[in-house]
């Protein structure tokens, strides 16, 4: 019994555990201090997370956490080769270079480690608190929603200018405690993943909690002004479904859910003013992205969109040389090292930029790295056994599109596809079950 109880003792992981949590929450709290306690240090503040992440990696490392996989492997050695082809033949700034590299040099390989280190109690946990932040986020985003651009609360990046972007009828995106709107969107994005599974498992969360963090979802939606957010959760919503209806019992819990749902939204639209009133600011911002849209219609723009980023990659890759040297040319911040202006050098989209920043040989094969990794976990996911899908699942529903299509340039996007990432390879390893007490 003795030997059996060593083996499956959990190894002393805290201090990586706690060093993932702090990741984590600043994650969320990066724009905050980048906008509202620390404006002057805004711009070394961008890159908060990667000392810590450095930081999991050495200490992974000591602990001999089987991180290291091959798509580990195959990331260093595209990065490594893009890096010095970049210092050798292309722009050859050794500090937009090494912000390029740090994506994959320090960001992705934590995926693994968080995979490896936590638990599915951890993940529950994380979850748990999304629920909370869930509802602190709304009310902050209702706010900034209702406050000029020009109050404290919208204030720019450095506390300069405004944070939020153009919406419609004069109202501006709300970016919560992001630096961008972006970060806002994968953050409800994910606080959607765990808003669905505790309505749809059976593991212990406060029903006062669920309930709050629901109706905050439905308020905060059409607050954000953002299609992507809508179409993000609509996405999760569906992974959900997939993964719950088997039984005519689940198929009946999720009509009470979608019920409830309802009932949420009705009681919203007959009696919240500014429900109604960001509502009619959302569907003012849909109207004007489709008529703009050739085809128009909600339909036809959101699949219009979905198809162009999917097949637009692929085709822009073979316009691109075998090897290019514009390794953080492609981010935000690399742009402004290289040119002082913050623009778009090499593309819009997340595989138009590793295509452009590293060529077809490099670009491309961590193009078709994280696709491997996106349709991996998918499958992974979908195999197991009933009881054991819905957690996994779920969060695929935001984790393949983090992976896929994430603008990992964006560092609010990057930090939300490694947790969510990481979550899923954490939840897709095998329930611990208890040890017994008899004698073996």
């Amino acid at each position: 019994m003795n030997v059996a109880r060593e083996l499956l003792v959990e190894p002393n992981y805290k201090s990586l555990k706690i060093a993932i949590w702090l990741y984590f929450l600043l994650w969320i709290f990066e724009g905050a201090l980048r906008r509202w306690i620390l404006p002057s240090l805004a711009t070394p503040l961008l890159v908060v997370r990667d000392p810590i992440a450095i930081f999991i990696i050495l200490r992974a490392l000591y602990l001999h956490v089987n991180f290291v996989n091959a798509y580990v492997v195959f990331g260093l050695i595209f990065t490594l080769f893009g890096l010095a082809n970049t210092l050798t033949f292309g722009h050859g700034n050794l500090f937009v270079g090494l912000y390029g590299a740090r994506i994959m040099l320090f960001h992705f390989p934590m995926i693994f480690i968080i995979g490896e280190v936590f638990t599915r109690s951890d993940v529950l946990k994380i979850g748990r608190f999304l629920l909370v932040m869930n509802i602190l986020m709304t009310i902050i985003v209702y706010f900034q929603f209702n406050s000029p651009q020009t109050a404290l609360i919208n204030i720019g990046i450095g506390g300069e200018g405004s944070a939020g972007f153009s919406g419609a009828l004069g109202y501006s995106r709300p970016p919560g405690t992001f630096s961008f709107t972006s970060g806002l969107t994968v953050f409800y994005t994910a606080a959607s993943i765990f808003v669905f599974y505790f309505w749809l498992s059976k593991d212990y969360c406060s029903k006062i909690l669920l309930y709050a963090s629901t109706i905050a979802l439905v308020i905060a939606l059409p607050l954000t002004i953002s299609r992507g957010a809508v179409l993000a959760v609509g996405i999760v919503g569906l992974f959900a479904i997939l993964a719950s209806v088997t039984t005519s019992k689940m198929a009946i819990k999720i009509v009470f859910i979608s019920i409830f749902f309802y009932f949420v939204i009705f009681i919203l639209s007959e009696y919240s003013t500014f429900f109604n009133k960001s509502t009619e600011v959302f569907m003012h911002r849909v109207d004007a992205a489709n008529n703009a849209t050739v085809g128009g219609g909600f339909k036809d723009s959101i699949l219009l969109r979905i198809f162009n980023d999917l097949t637009e990659p692929f085709v822009d890759l073979f316009n691109h040389p075998m090897f290019a040297g514009n390794l953080g040319m492609g981010t935000n911040a690399g742009a402004k090292m290289l040119t002082g202006k913050t623009n778009f050098l090499v593309s819009e989209t997340e595989f138009g930029r590793l295509s452009g920043e590293q060529g077809v040989v490099f670009g491309g094969g961590l193009m078709i790295l994280r696709m491997l990794l996106a349709i991996s976990i998918a499958i992974q996911s979908f195999r197991l056994p009933q009881e054991e899908k819905l957690l996994p699942f779920i969060i695929c529903g935001a984790a393949c599109i983090a992976v896929f299509q994430g603008q990992w340039a964006q560092p609010s996007v990057l930090g939300y596809a490694v947790i969510m990432v990481g979550l899923v390879m954490a939840s897709l390893k095998q329930v611990e079950k208890p040890l017994q007490n008899d004698i073996l």
